[in-house]
This record gives structure tokens, C-alpha cells and sequence, in this order.
């Protein structure tokens, strides 16, 4: 590996990605191909030493997995929050309190031996998502609807920051004005993930009583269950109304929508699309995609370490 003249085809990269309920880690190639990896529920407990040692192990492991190929060059973290300017700790999250203000990055850095970056969940996702494309889109949106609701932002290649290293926070755009509308962890009413998150769902669908596990609600819709398609038509137009706001703000030519709600209930999206092509805006681009995620639950574990590779080719890391 110490080789000047060595290509970064033989290298490889760590990605994590932390979710409100589950984390994962894998050590990944330059293409994005997954060598290995490890899932398992976030732990929450003691103000974050227990997730740090959690991905020491899991790294530890994926490590013993691929131990005939040469050692990571660096290891990428997506985070659901808000990351401070330096991108070295988490200074606000709504969904994983116990993050705020533990220094993610130093602690990984140590434990590992691995140079780290952190960055938002989101934009990991959205980053995995783009370079899966042969001919990558210009102008490009990625949403995750899972515990909570993100999502970020790919224009002519590059992904936008402008608040706080994300591309705005598009689970919180307003989606019903109503005054008994549900309540967000913001304190807000009427966003979007206090309508189309997997906790507000599974209120919903309690309230409907058709269950709360997410598979079950899809087969009941496929199978003509007329309250789960009621369920699904009440969640796709808030879902319709945040993608017609994001048109208007972005004017993407392509729009992803993964996590595990949409790849619990799929049907949500298939039916926000259609309506949101009946919309007649005359602000939203031609021939718009509006598609479910190709790498499932790898969007973001991809993504991470393709953006940790990014880095060390922007700035050769030691």
C-alpha cells in the first residue's frame, strides 16, 4: 500500500451508518462493493461510550473478515444531526440525544488507528445513491423516510451545504397546516416525519388497528385491504406535497426516496409519485424520477466510505 505510483482501485474504505434504530458498519472498495459488514441495533446507553465501542468491535470484525486484503485507508461516519463546523462531534439531534457533544470522531480515531470524517446521514445516503449511477444526474435529491425523515442534495456533482453541512433538514418541511396536526420532535406541527416516520406511522396504523409492523401493512394494501389503502393514500400526500416543495426549491431531475419505511411499505412512494406527476406545476421539470433507492439498506454505509475516499483523494491523508 505505501507504493507512490499505486491506483486507488486496490484501496479500501470503512463505512458506518448510524440509524435511530439500527447501526451498520462495513468495510467497502473503491467502487462501493461491500467486502464486509456488520448490523445491529444503536445503543443508546451510557452517554455514547457504548456505540463507540460497539463500532471498535464491529470494525474489529469486518477487519477479520477481509484480513487478505490491504488495511482501510480511512473510514467515513454518517450521522443523524446537526454536525458542529468542524464535523467532529454532533451538536444537535433530535431522534439520538445521546450523541450531542461526544467527540464521535476523536474517539473512532483513536480506537481504530483510522483517519475518520463524520457527515450527515443524509448526504451518505444520498452520496451511495448518486455514485450508483453510470451517468450520474445533475441535479439530484435523496430522501429517507425510516425513524425520522432526511434528506439532502447532489447539483452538478457536489453535495449542498448550506445549513450545517447538510442540504436543509426536508424531514421538516411543513406538510399539513392543520391545527390538530401531529406534533414533531422540533415542536413543530405538521412536518413531514411527524406524518411519515415509522413511529407516526404505527400510531396511524394502530389508530386504523391494522397492525403496526411495516411488512404487514404492505401485503394488507397488495391484498385489497381497504384501511391499509387508506393508510397508504394518507401518507403519500403529505410525502407528494414535501416533493412538489423540494421541486420548487431545487428543480431536481431525479429524486431517491429509501429508508426502511420506504422499503417496508413501497407503496407509499409508488403512490406519492403518481400523484406527484398529476401535479401540473409549471416550476417542475420535465420527465422528473421519482424512484425507490437501489442499494437498500447499503445507501448509506456505501455512501460514507465513498465520501471518506473523497476526502483522502482531496487531501492525501498520512
Amino acid at each position: 500500500m505505501g507504493h507512490k505510483h499505486e491506483t486507488d482501485e486496490t484501496k479500501n474504505y470503512v463505512g458506518v451508518d448510524i440509524g435511530g434504530t439500527f447501526t451498520r458498519l462495513a468495510i467497502v472498495d473503491a467502487f462501493g462493493r461491500v467486502m464486509a459488514d456488520l448490523c445491529g441495533e444503536t445503543p443508546i446507553g451510557n452517554d455514547g461510550e457504548d456505540i463507540v465501542q460497539w463500532l471498535e468491535d464491529a470494525y474489529r470484525f469486518c477487519r477479520q473478515q477481509t484480513d487478505s486484503f490491504p488495511a482501510p485507508e480511512a473510514m467515513g461516519v454518517g450521522l443523524p444531526g446537526v454536525l458542529e463546523p468542524g464535523r467532529s462531534a454532533i451538536i444537535h439531534a433530535v431522534n439520538l440525544p445521546f450523541l450531542v457533544g461526544l467527540p464521535l470522531r476523536d474517539r473512532l480515531v483513536e480506537r481504530t488507528g483510522l483517519i475518520t470524517i463524520l457527515d450527515c446521514d443524509s448526504v451518505a445516503g444520498a452520496w451511495g445513491e448518486f455514485c450508483a449511477y453510470e451517468k450520474r444526474p445533475k441535479r439530484f435529491v435523496y430522501l429517507t423516510l425510516g425513524t425520522g425523515v432526511g434528506g439532502a442534495v447532489i447539483l452538478d456533482g457536489q453535495p449542498l451545504r448550506h445549513t450545517h453541512h447538510s442540504a436543509g433538514h426536508l424531514g421538516h418541511l411543513i406538510c399539513d397546516t392543520a391545527d390538530d396536526a401531529p406534533l414533531c420532535n422540533t415542536g413543530v406541527r405538521g412536518t413531514l416525519e411527524s406524518l411519515v416516520a415509522a413511529p407516526a406511522i404505527r400510531h396511524a396504523a394502530a389508530a386504523m388497528e391494522i397492525g403496526d409492523d411495516l411488512g404487514e401493512i404492505e401485503v394488507r394494501f397488495q391484498n385489497g385491504d381497504t384501511s391499509a389503502a387508506r393508510l397508504i393514500q394518507q401518507l403519500a400526500r403529505p410525502l407528494c406535497a414535501a416533493l412538489v416543495q423540494i421541486t420548487h426549491v431545487y428543480a431536481p431531475d431525479t429524486i431517491i426516496i429509501g429508508g426502511g419505511v420506504a422499503r417496508g411499505i413501497p407503496s407509499i412512494v409508488h403512490t406519492a409519485s403518481r400523484l406527484y406527476e398529476q401535479v401540473p406545476s409549471s416550476l417542475k421539470p420535465e420527465n422528473v424520477r421519482v424512484e425507490l433507492n437501489a442499494l437498500g439498506d447499503y445507501s448509506g454505509l456505501v455512501g460514507a466510505a465513498l465520501l471518506a475516499r473523497e476526502a483522502s483523494q482531496r487531501s492525501p491523508l498520512p
